[in-house]
């Protein structure tokens, strides 16, 4: 099983509009049983419910929320890894 980590800010949304883009990616890799898909972000735990009615209003599929930088096997963020890029590697 993969962990694939996906950074809030920045990444699922900019300036509170949806990154399409990304949601889009996030939710094809939900779909694989094989990924673990785990939304962090670096709010404090008091904003955790801001965190998820934005991720359930945009329909942004998810297994878990973390207020942390966790450990994962994938990172997507606005600073490391594209979900382009993972897409090119998939075709490696």
């Amino acid at each position: 099983m993969k962990v694939i980590a996906v950074d809030f800010d920045g990444t699922l949304h900019e300036q509170g509009n949806p990154i399409q883009q990304s949601i889009d990616a996030v939710n094809k890799l939900f779909k694989n049983h094989d990924n673990f898909i785990v939304i962090y972000t670096a709010r404090s735990y008091d904003e955790f419910f801001i965190v998820k009615k934005y991720l359930d209003k945009h329909n942004i599929k998810y297994h878990a929320i973390a207020c942390e930088k966790l450990r994962a096997t994938i990172y997507f963020d606005d600073r490391c890894a594209k979900f382009k890029e993972e897409e090119e590697n998939k075709n490696d």
